[in-house]
């Protein structure tokens, strides 16, 4: 018998420690499991979490007590887009432990050179949506092509005419949908851009044709019509779709016709006047994105930015009574979404920010949620949201070998995400 389990203890080190592979433990760590710091020892092989203990180990680090998170993930951004983002900001994302970002609008034109030097163990994983689906003039063509003319947005109301003549952008930043016929005619272009994700705007739909016919620019976006034929050619490549949406009824349209995920919640830009019922998700709602799996990316720290204006002299204005109006309707439809399952994902969605803004507006204006649930919304649901294939955002067998280590238990004290004194990715040191 003794030598029966001698010969079985030989055979599951064996089958735990081939000779080619490398295998790492985490020793002196408290590890995040979704609740609580627990203290334990880990082991990785080639980059991934095993629960088998090895025979051998290659390497050892030693955790000396600090607390492990699970690496962060930005679901929208539009940072870099270009080479100037990218030296500012890709240093800001390792810095703030951001490993996983997604792009939500772009130049495809302007990552060629270099989209390639992400996605491997020594680097951030990120994935472009390239040039975003609208109709003629719709939302964000003005962003886009005041950019692309050298002009601030704010020339649209001195030089709108030239602007709407404005092509500089097309079919690079954005592309113009106005039909199915336009999608089948344009796919093959669209996907020779190689998006990694579909970004679709839905704006204002109840009022899409009389927006569209009256040559407004960028309140509107897609028909529902032909966004659900994006969809279907969408699905066709296997890839996902994202959508912008502004009211309850965008909301309800990007659900009908299958989209993965949503920019942003309906009424961060509310402006705390007109009926709230215009972006409140109904029950129903809320189930069928539950039960759809779709993520929602509420981007509620932007309300402070609708919420200020600009005075003559430059300086800035806040209504404060509008922000908190809309502060109160934001923590309770995030509260319901909480309550009703739906995976809320984090993204800045502002120029030069991360998603660590978004967490921080979560925690210290909307003071939503416990530190615990925030901290898995912003560690697991966030990159699951990103890369959904992937087995990311946990500390156990089979999901990959990445984590931060803070100095001190954020679940006490929350600066502490700003103390992150190692960052492992895959097994590997990120530097």
């Amino acid at each position: 018998m003794k030598k029966y389990f001698l010969v079985l203890t030989l055979l599951i080190f064996a089958s735990c420690t081939p000779s080619d592979s490398h295998f790492v433990s985490y020793e002196n760590g408290l590890w995040f499991n979704g609740t609580e710091f627990v203290e334990q020892t880990l082991y990785s092989k080639d980059g991934i979490f095993t629960d088998c203990r090895p025979s051998r180990v290659d390497t050892t680090y030693n955790l000396e007590g600090k607390f492990i998170i699970p690496p962060f993930g930005d679901a929208h951004s539009h940072e870099l887009g270009n080479e100037e983002s990218l030296e500012e900001m890709l240093p800001r994302f390792i810095e703030d432990g951001i490993f996983y970002v997604q792009v939500l609008n772009n130049h495809a034109s302007k990552i060629a050179d270099f989209r390639n030097d992400f996605n491997s163990s020594n680097t951030i994983d990120v994935v472009y949506s390239n040039g975003g689906l609208t109709a003629t003039l719709g939302h964000p063509f003005v962003a886009y092509e005041t950019q692309a003319m050298g002009l601030h947005w704010s020339a649209i109301f001195t030089q709108r005419d030239r602007i709407m003549e404005s092509r500089l952008a097309e079919n690079d930043a954005y592309w113009f949908l106005d039909s199915r016929d336009d999608v089948l005619e344009k796919w093959d272009d669209i996907i020779a851009s190689k998006p990694d994700l579909i970004k679709i705007f839905i704006l204002n739909s109840s009022r899409h044709e009389e927006l569209f016919n009256t040559g407004n620019m960028g309140n509107f976006g897609l028909s529902a019509e032909t966004a659900e034929a994006v969809v279907q050619k969408a699905r066709e490549h296997g890839l996902r779709v994202v959508a912008h949406v502004d009211t309850a009824e965008d909301f309800r349209i990007g659900l009908d016709i299958g989209v993965d995920g949503f920019g942003h919640l309906p009424g961060y830009a509310w402006d705390g006047q007109e009926s709230a019922e215009k972006f409140r998700l109904t029950d129903d709602d809320l189930a069928k994105a539950a039960d759809q799996n779709v993520f929602v990316t509420p981007t509620a720290n932007f309300a402070r930015v609708y919420a200020t204006s600009f005075n003559n002299d430059g300086s800035q204005t806040m209504d404060e009574k509008r922000i908190q109006t809309v502060n109160r309707f934001l923590k309770q439809e995030l509260e319901r979404l909480q309550k009703a399952g739906v995976r809320i994902a984090l993204g800045a969605d502002q120029h030069r920010e991360t998603s660590m803004l978004e967490l921080d507006y979560f925690y210290n204006e909307l003071e939503l949620f416990d530190a615990a649930t925030l901290l898995t919304i912003a560690t697991d649901n966030t990159p699951s949201a990103i890369f959904p294939d992937r087995r990311i955002g946990k500390f156990e067998n089979g999901y990959e070998a990445s984590f931060l280590a803070l100095e001190k238990n954020p679940l006490e004290d929350w600066s502490s995400l700003r103390t992150i004194s190692v960052s492992v990715k895959q097994g590997r040191l990120l530097k």
